[in-house]
Formats: structure tokens, C-alpha cells, sequence
């Protein structure tokens, strides 16, 4: 066996009931409980990858960082819609952290693409009122030559910067 199909054959192996859970599941149900189980699945992924990266093991992490958005992001966004959790899920898993992580991860790899993807998430997930969402965004175009959507994201940052000093909006830190 292949060295990637038997990674793949592992991944499926260790995730595989948790996947199937995942994609046969009703997607409106009520079931706060299962989707509480498929967050906490998501932030033991996280953990995990970031447990990856702190030993240089970028490709695996950049992996399950991808399981652990998969699991989380339905998850979460299940448990806000349904009014279960006042947002405490996408709080609690951070969401907009893992894209932005994955994100990271993808650069060292020279996945550009990948990392615009992820990078982009962050900031749509914040609604581009993150800052560091932005930053990573703004690095990720630098990366890719993309010169405009650098510029964007940094003239965002400094919108933000000025909204933050002027102290006209109140949820930003």
C-alpha cells in the first residue's frame, strides 16, 4: 500500500464513524448533543494539529486542521443557528483561529492557494473585523504576488485601527 493511501486508510480508520456521523446526519436536526459531540471531536483535532506544528510536522497538521474544520464549522454554525448557544461555539472552538492556523500552515507548505482559502475563511467568519484574520490575509497575497488583495486587507486593518482609536465602534478590542 501506497504510503498516501495507507495515510489516507488511517485517517479513515481513526475518523471514519466520526466522518460518516458527520455527512449522513440530518443537516437541521435539533440534536444539540450530537453536535456538541462533532465540536468537541473538532477542538480534539486542533489540538492535535497544533501539537503537529510544535514538532515541525506541518503536512499532518495542515491535514487535521482541514478534519477539524470540517467537524467544527458545521458544529458550530448548527448549535448559533439553532439558537443553542448564544455564538459560545464558535467562540469556544475558534473557528476564525483555526482558518487563520491552517492558513499559516499552508504557507510554510507553498500551498498558496490552500492558504488563501483558509486565510480567506478567517476573515469572512469575522466578518473582516478581525485584525490578525486580516494580517494573515494580507501575508498570504504577499506569498501569492497578489499585490491588490494585500492592499485591501491592510487598508482594512488601518479602517479598523482608526475605528478602534476613535472609539467609534464598541466590539473591537
Amino acid at each position: 500500500m501506497n504510503r498516501k493511501r495507507r495515510q489516507d486508510h488511517l485517517t479513515m480508520h481513526r475518523f471514519g464513524p466520526l466522518i460518516a456521523t458527520f455527512l449522513f446526519a440530518a443537516p437541521n436536526s435539533n440534536n444539540s448533543e450530537r453536535w456538541i459531540n462533532s465540536l468537541s471531536t473538532a477542538k480534539d483535532i486542533s489540538n492535535e494539529a497544533a501539537d503537529k506544528v510544535k514538532a515541525g510536522r506541518h503536512r499532518e497538521a495542515a491535514q487535521l486542521y482541514e478534519d477539524a474544520m470540517l467537524f467544527g464549522r458545521k458544529a458550530a454554525l448548527n448549535l448559533h443557528e439553532g439558537g443553542d448557544d448564544d455564538g459560545a461555539a464558535l467562540d469556544w472552538l475558534d473557528l476564525i483561529g483555526l482558518y487563520r492556523n491552517s492558513a499559516d500552515v499552508r504557507l510554510l507548505l507553498d500551498d498558496v492557494e490552500g492558504a488563501r482559502r483558509d486565510a480567506w475563511g478567517a476573515c469572512v467568519f469575522s466578518q473582516n473585523e478581525d485584525i490578525p484574520s486580516l494580517e494573515c490575509l494580507a501575508n498570504v497575497c504577499k506569498a501569492g504576488g497578489d499585490d491588490i488583495g494585500q492592499m485591501q486587507a491592510l487598508k482594512r486593518i488601518l479602517e479598523l485601527d482608526e475605528r478602534k482609536d476613535t472609539g467609534s465602534i464598541s466590539d473591537i478590542e
